[in-house]
């Protein structure tokens, strides 16, 4: 949803947050300030704070993502398979179309939300509300391994972890076409899109991030199923470097080419944190395996069960 108002006499010297809450009825005004915050919400194409008091000719840009149009009233049901527990984390299998935690829009049905419905004295655990124990995350519609704090010692060692780049990951990727070669790596750095605010992109400004891949497997000329290892932790990271080297993630909405058909079953982006390997707050360093969605084990075996041509090469 994106829209743009200019603002006018009546309208200027209120703060921003006030002024788009107002256009916003559905939102709340802590959700407004948390679009702010996140850069989803700009004036004059550049990114402010809350408090900013908005004047005569400033243009506001709303761009909201569409499953965030609206607040859902109702508390949704979540259910998460557990991988392992114990006194200071556990770890679940975060299936797609499950957010992580509360953002704009997403009020209830998160990660975070079924953590405290189970374990209520977790509920203060982390600095932003509606994040309880969050160590760290994946985008919505990716499925995979998620670890959660049971406490903030838990929680401050592992985050550590992940800003000093000693837990490691490893996902899965179906995408469209095949790379050349057998594996590869890209260090291009990353930053906000400045032509879609809710895009990442190679940026030179950006923020550091390397991100290396394998081929596991090929569904002919068409398709690649990669086993991917960021090292790094931005925003999109992995969707952002596989678009950028021309083989975005099959069902990515948002980086996928539109002329490239999807597969038959695909219904969100074939992207999956199959392990996590970090050391605990008991100092075991474990990996932590989840295994593969249904929906993208479904998709897998389509394309497995096709003949593929073989690639001709021309003497």
């Amino acid at each position: 949803m994106k829209q743009e108002s200019t603002i006018k006499e009546a309208q200027s010297g209120q703060r921003l947050d006030v002024f788009c809450t107002g256009l916003l009825g559905h939102l709340s005004r802590a959700a407004i300030q948390r679009a702010i915050k996140e850069q989803q919400i700009l004036v004059n194409s550049q990114e402010t704070r809350a408090k900013y008091i908005v004047k005569i000719g400033d243009i506001v840009t709303i761009n909201l993502p569409e499953a965030q149009k609206a607040v859902a009233a109702e508390k949704k049901d979540v259910r998460l398979h557990v991988l392992y527990e114990d006194r200071d984390v556990v770890v679940v299998n975060k299936p797609a179309g499950v957010a992580v935690h509360h953002g704009v829009g997403i009020r209830s049905g998160t990660v975070s939300d079924w953590f405290v419905q189970h374990y209520p004295d977790a509920k203060n655990i982390g600095e932003q509300e509606g994040r309880a124990g969050i160590v760290h995350r994946l985008d919505k519609d990716t499925s995979g391994v998620l670890i959660v704090a049971k406490h903030e010692q838990a929680l401050e060692m592992l985050k550590k972890q992940f800003y000093d780049r000693r837990a490691r990951k490893e996902y899965v990727a179906l995408v469209f076409d095949v790379p050349g070669g057998k594996e590869g790596r890209i260090t291009k750095s990353i930053g906000r899109s400045r032509k879609n605010p809710m895009r990442r992109a190679v940026d030179e400004e950006g923020k550091e991030a390397a991100t290396e891949w394998k081929i596991e497997r090929r569904f002919g000329e068409k398709f690649a199923l990669l086993r991917v290892f960021p090292f790094t932790g931005r925003t999109h990271q992995i969707r952002v470097h596989l678009h950028h080297l021309g083989y975005p993630i099959v069902g990515d909405q948002l980086y996928a080419f539109k002329k490239k058909k999807q597969p038959e079953g695909v219904h969100r982006q074939l992207l999956h944190a199959e392990k996590l390997t970090i050391m605990l707050p008991n100092e075991k360093t474990k990996t932590f395996v989840a295994p593969l969605a249904d929906d993208f084990a479904h998709v897998l075996e389509i394309l497995s069960a096709k003949k593929w041509p073989r690639k001709i090469v021309k003497q």
